[in-house]
């Protein structure tokens, strides 16, 4: 048997002690690695991505690195001017060798020191600070690298004389001979064939891209596919990165997943082949659907604000743990928000429309409690998740005040846990996050508090503990709970 409680009390609670010291992440050399920091930021979450990491002093590792569970992206992000010649050709060959090929050669590096040296990632350059995020076992991880070129957007459009200015991507260009390769001028195609597939972003399919797949989920899901289509055969050529990914959005396989299906809805067969002209992004972008689907998310960008409450006290390093509670260990608190950041930008619209109504309703109840539970039968349907709303009690007096509520809070969280797991047994952990109704106007701290249990295997003693738990609480009891199966489609029907 295995079990494990832990609970992250967070978010606007004045206090002098502090459990941790606090982490110092880099926010970029130039003003591109700066940017990328900032997209990182934003998809990823500051939790789990560092820019510009060290494996020895003064001895740079990466521009920045991603660990998010099994999850390891390694950028690297290179700005090269356009050389200053008339031979387009010599041109080409010349920016491709200093900002693709040089970055390639960086995300191998680092993928064979991650490999070999996984204790000797450091925040700073005089490598004092090491990784706080630990990396997932060697027989789990999956290590993706991704280069950043910039500096040839302006001359590809001239070049063309129309489109975006991103490159043209042909899978038959393999570069075999790790040389730099004979390609057409501003045509990338598979740049490590030997190896793990690479991904290369120029200055548009950057913001593409992490603009549209804006969860860490949703973002490997695109990459692994990704590889995996042009490494097949099937793709031609696509006319630029942003058409590529909107011809993903749009199709979807027999497990409801985004993926480079066949175009005809068909399975692919042996002779089957497709090219992707210009416009698909383009024209995904003014479709209602699509314009419906980003209003739809909106709702989404609440379980992101949650998720930095807790995430932004553990960087700081004013994570604060209540009486009674084990102490603080990144280690342990990281998982809980981990999987909450694991969950695709539907999901979370999902849990933003569950946490938004538990909030209006938490206003007219002393606590009221709203479970997010994934249907057995769907993917990654191992971790629920519930929120809940706990008002200070106005008018009782507590000998001990808000810590003697904070731990009413915590104990109420844990019956729930225990109860919303009996329940569902297919479950392997729950996540809870309590908090004060949002409109109170207390003259006190308010925080909120988080807890995971995770039960991997039940026992006799640990199903009467929980049964215990929901008789004394009077909760996840008959009469005391209503079930509503809900889907929400990514891209909603209109009328």
């Amino acid at each position: 048997m295995h079990q494990k409680r832990r609970s992250l009390p967070q978010a606007k609670v004045r206090t002098e002690s502090i459990y941790m010291p606090s982490i110092i992440r880099n926010t970029g050399l130039t003003t591109s690695e700066q940017y990328l920091a900032k997209l990182a930021d934003k998809t990823f979450l500051n939790l789990w991505s560092y820019p510009n990491l060290y494996r020895d002093v003064g001895k740079e590792l990466c521009d920045l690195l991603v660990v998010c569970g099994d999850h390891i992206l390694i950028f690297s992000d290179k700005t090269i001017a356009w050389p200053s010649t008339e031979d387009v050709n010599l041109a080409w060959r010349r920016w491709y060798k200093r900002a693709i090929k040089k970055s390639v050669d960086q995300v191998r590096g680092t993928e064979l020191w991650i490999k070999q040296c996984s204790d000797r990632i450091f925040l700073d350059s005089k490598c004092t600070q090491p990784l706080p995020i630990p990396l997932p076992p060697p027989e789990r991880r999956k290590v993706t690298g991704i280069v950043v070129a910039l500096g040839a957007g302006q001359a590809c459009r001239e070049y063309f004389g129309e489109g975006s200015g991103s490159l043209i991507i042909a899978p038959m260009l393999a570069n075999n001979a790790g040389n730099v390769p004979d390609y057409p001028p501003f045509t990338i195609g598979d740049v490590n064939p030997r190896g793990n597939f690479i991904h290369v972003f120029d200055e548009t399919t950057l913001d593409v891209v992490m603009h549209e797949l804006d969860t860490v989920t949703d973002f490997t899901r695109y990459l692994e596919k990704k590889a995996v289509f042009v490494r097949s055969g099937r793709l031609i050529g696509a006319h630029g990165e942003e058409d590529l990914l909107a011809y993903y959005l749009q199709h979807m396989n027999e497990h409801d997943e985004h993926d480079f299906t066949h175009p005809e809805e068909r399975p692919w067969e042996e002779n089957d082949y497709i090219t992707l002209g210009s416009g698909f992004y383009t024209n995904m972008l003014t479709h209602p659907q699509y314009i419906a689907k980003k209003k739809a998310d909106e709702a989404s960008y609440i379980w992101d604000i949650l998720i930095e409450t807790f995430t932004n006290h553990m960087l700081a390093g004013t994570t604060i743990v209540p009486d009674g509670c084990p102490p603080f260990v990144l280690a342990d608190h990281e998982l809980a928000v981990r999987y909450m950041a694991m969950q695709s930008r539907v999901d979370r619209r999902m849990h933003g429309v569950a946490i938004r109504d538990a909030l209006e309703r938490g206003e007219r109840a002393p606590y009221f409690i709203r479970a997010m539970v994934p249907r057995p039968d769907k993917r990654d349907s191992e971790t629920g998740f519930f929120f809940m709303t706990f008002a200070y009690p106005e008018h009782i007096h507590l000998a001990r005040g808000y810590q003697q509520y904070r731990q009413a809070r915590a104990n109420t969280l844990h019956a729930y846990a225990m109860g919303i797991m009996n329940k569902y047994r297919y479950l392997k952990r729950i996540i809870g996050i309590a908090s004060e109704p949002p409109l109170a106007n207390y003259r006190r701290e308010s925080s909120e508090d988080m807890i995971i249990l995770e039960i991997p295997e039940w026992t006799l003693e640990l199903e009467q503990e929980a049964v215990h738990l929901c008789q004394q609480f009077n909760i996840v009891q008959e009469g005391r709970y209503q079930e509503r199966h809900i889907h929400d489609q990514e891209y909603p029907e209109l009328p």
